[in-house]
């Protein structure tokens, strides 16, 4: 394990660390390029987040899953907008929400879920549709085990959160993250890197990674060194800190699980188990899509979301 960690630390230093620098207005330009949505801010416990907003009807709330933000959803908002009032926030330590680095919060998937349900009570939102991908999705579980009555309907896509899901992942990532790199692989973090590993991880093999998907992750994720700090945190405090599998009994609202037949992080078999755990639950395995599958196959992933929360 000693010689692999130091092949590893060797690998990262060759591969150099990011020299582009992106500011806040850079973002925002990025936002408004896309037409997604308007930039807003609210405080909760002292900290601000950053969400987009857009659309109209029944409001729907989109949670981005690890390394991401709202703008994630840049594929999947134009294609809901006229049917939901939508919210992208940007979850803390991620997108242009603070980053705090102080011991005394926290980045487990429990406390973003009670900061979503804050950020519902600042917005007066007395239930809403939860879409929520990724470690969004075990988010948004959370939020219908503790406060069903805010949930409409439930949408898990790829969701994390089931005891078994670290076991089906590829070995080097479970070997990284057991060796605790999570802050030197932060560290070192560049575009070279990310376009060697991330398609293979990420997507199906027959869809190319988009430019902007790489640009959305290095303006906010690997941009400063607060940024990378902050990315180390959310990866050691906010993975696989809790599992779901004994509390899915208490989801009673009407979910949908989706699953995409090609991903490498949380395979399919997680998304049948989590459908098998909530009771009448509708399943859908997605074709020709990896674990980003709401930019793989947006229409697909918002077919789904619309036939389901209608």
């Amino acid at each position: 394990m000693r010689l692999y960690r130091l092949f590893f630390i060797i690998l990262l230093i060759f591969l150099g660390c990011a020299t582009v620098q992106y500011t806040t207005a850079d973002i925002h330009s990025e936002i408004d390029k896309y037409n997604i949505g308007s930039s807003k801010y609210l405080t909760i416990d002292g900290n601000t987040i950053h969400y987009i907003e857009e659309g109209r009807g029944k409001p729907m709330i989109l949670i981005h899953g690890w390394l991401c933000w709202g703008a994630y959803w840049k594929k999947i908002i134009p294609l809901i907008k006229d049917q939901y009032h939508i919210y992208a926030p940007d979850l803390l330590g991620h997108g242009i929400s603070d980053k705090p680095l102080s011991r005394k919060g926290t980045y487990s998937t429990v406390a973003q879920a009670k900061r979503i349900i804050a950020f519902m009570d600042a917005l007066h939102i007395q239930s809403a549709y939860l879409v929520g991908h990724s470690m969004g999705g075990e988010i948004s579980a959370i939020i219908a085990i503790v406060k069903p009555e805010r949930v409409k309907k439930l949408v898990l896509i790829c969701a994390t959160g089931l005891e078994d899901t670290p076991k089906h992942m590829p070995g080097y990532v479970k070997a990284g993250l057991d060796l605790g790199m999570e802050g030197l692989v932060s560290d070192m973090m560049n575009e070279k890197l990310m376009r060697r590993h991330i398609p293979g991880l990420m997507f199906y093999k027959e869809n190319p990674m988009p430019d902007d998907f790489v640009k959305d992750i290095m303006m906010t994720c690997f941009n400063t060194r607060k940024d990378r700090q902050a990315v180390a945190r959310v990866t050691t405090e906010g993975l696989f800190g809790i599992f779901l599998d004994e509390s899915c009994k208490d989801i009673t609202q009407p979910a949908l699980v989706m699953s995409a037949k090609y991903d490498r992080i949380i395979v399919p078999a997680m998304g049948e188990q989590y459908h098998s755990l909530i009771s009448g639950s509708k399943y859908v395995c997605i074709d020709k899509a990896g674990h980003m599958v709401p930019w793989e196959q947006a229409d697909a992933v918002a077919a789904a979301i619309r036939n389901f929360c209608r």
